[in-house]
């Protein structure tokens, strides 16, 4: 990945000043603060209270900065027996990870952090918290310093490896409270690769994910109804389950034929989609994900008519669908903080681009269109949408799929350098950088696809289908 105008302080930030250490002057905080467990205080002047003594030194007393500082984590007392490193990777899960799991951070309404006092009563999970915060850690270490990991990537493996074993135990004796569990660390599995690379075992994990969600169904009208706390967060970590397989299906080969063996049960995962819509970082319409995963089947069909009907009716469901009174309709969404127009962008620019994909997936329907929808068009289309979003916008972490879906299209030298500045800013220059590995091998699959387009080149070139080019790798990668 080219660099990026990265932000740097000039100077060490205060603590590491006050300790004598070497300080990597990273905004918004120092990352050796936050992995010492530490609140960081910044690089701006101290404020010292008026008339206050000069002591040799001594710090005065000094007024936190918001934008600087990290708030203390709330941990649970039972997780003191965790040694200094997990405790600090927990804190690390708990202020950065979750805020990157959710459309707004809510503070008290963000139901990742249920996670934490679950983590004393099920090993395998505090396991894969611990795993979590460190893989995420050493990412954002990574991308200050272009390095290739370090003792944060390694206690990440080791958790990981631990989680596994335990995870296995837990499946050999699971009980109906432990089900839910074993889902959000299995979900969590798939969290860690997107974090790492966006490559890896993703696929058979969202295949045990997707086996455990038809089960809990069932707990929900008995055993979890009783908890709303562990209801909403059962709900938002299906649903980001089911936007990773249906999206996983866009760009790789996964297998989708064991979606559920009837429509109700396909209806009632979608239900769980519509319960976590708020807190859904990605901001993509159920229906509008239901259009993505009906246009991956298409390409089962042995009929071409009946292929070609399918897509036309998925074009009409996918433009007719009205992107802003959804957005209105959204419940639980915090009108203090909430941006509803960035939404109604970020769902425009998803719908445009599952219009892209089913042109892709039947290239046919274009000509049948005759000119009224083309891919050039939607191409401009979507990124137009993406246009509307901010680049210091904290939604801008939702716009990378469709973002790859019209960069992966287009044969424009300033358009393809206008996405690899977005991703850039997704990936390291937003005050609410998102250092998911996922991030950096889209970047470095458009430039692949971007070489072997310009190589075809001419009118071949144009036409060339990069989508089949993608679907026929071994290599499965997830873009979310």
């Amino acid at each position: 990945m080219p660099e990026t105008n990265r932000s740097f302080a000039t100077k060490p930030c205060h603590n590491c000043r006050r300790r004598r250490l070497r300080c990597d002057k990273s905004h918004p905080f120092c990352h050796k603060c936050s992995l010492n467990g530490q609140e960081c205080l910044g690089y701006g002047q101290i404020i010292r209270w008026a008339n206050a003594p000069a002591i040799r030194g001594k710090l005065a007393p000094v007024k936190p900065f918001p934008q600087t500082a990290i708030q203390p984590c709330l941990i649970d007392p039972l997780l003191n027996r965790l040694d200094s490193k997990s405790r600090n990777y927990m804190h690390h899960f708990t202020t950065l990870v979750c805020r990157d799991l959710v459309s707004i951070d809510q503070k008290d309404r963000n139901p990742f952090r249920a996670m934490i006092p679950l983590c004393d009563r099920f090993d395998y999970l505090e396991a894969i918290v611990v795993a979590t915060g460190a893989m995420h850690l050493a990412t954002l270490l990574t991308k200050n310093h272009d390095g290739t990991g370090g003792p944060e990537l390694v206690d990440a493996l080791v958790a990981k490896d631990r989680a596994i074993h335990l995870l296995k135990k837990a499946i050999e004796t699971v009980t109906p409270s432990s089900q839910a569990m074993i889902l959000a660390a299995v979900v969590f599995f798939v969290n860690l690769d997107l974090i790492d690379s966006g490559k890896g075992g993703w696929p058979a994990h969202i295949e045990a994910a997707t086996a455990l969600m038809s089960s809990l169904r069932k707990q929900q009208q008995s055993v979890l109804k009783h908890d709303s706390t562990l209801m909403s967060l059962v709900d938002v970590i299906a649903a980001d389950c089911l936007t990773y397989r249906i999206l996983g299906t866009t760009i790789s080969t996964v297998d989708i034929t064991s979606w559920g063996e009837d429509q109700d049960t396909e209806d009632g995962l979608f239900d769980v989609l519509r319960r976590a819509e708020a807190h859904s970082y990605h901001c993509c319409p159920p229906v509008i994900l239901q259009v993505i995963m009906s246009t991956s089947r298409l390409s089962t069909l042995d009929d071409e008519v009946e292929r070609l009907n399918g897509a036309l009716e998925l074009l009409e469901r996918a433009m007719m669908f009205p992107v802003e009174e959804w957005v209105h309709s959204i419940r639980g969404l915090s009108l203090e903080e909430d941006d509803l127009s960035v939404r109604v962008s970020l769902a425009s620019a998803h719908r445009a681009a599952a219009c892209l994909y089913i042109l892709l997936s039947a290239p046919e329907v274009e000509g049948v269109l005759e000119g009224r929808l083309t891919l050039d068009g939607l191409v401009q289309e979507v990124k137009g949408f993406l246009s509307e979003v901010p680049t210091d916008h904290i939604l801008l972490k939702g716009t990378v799929w469709p973002m790859f879906m019209a960069g992966a299209q287009t044969d424009d030298k300033e358009q393809r350098e206008w996405y690899l500045e977005r991703l850039g800013t997704v990936w390291a220059k937003n005050p609410w950088i998102c250092p998911w590995g996922y991030i950096r091998t889209a970047v470095e699959m458009l430039k692949e696809l971007w070489a072997v387009r310009d190589k075809v080149g001419g009118e071949r070139g144009k036409g060339w289908n990069w989508l089949h080019e993608m679907k026929a790798r071994r290599e499965k990668c997830l873009i979310v």
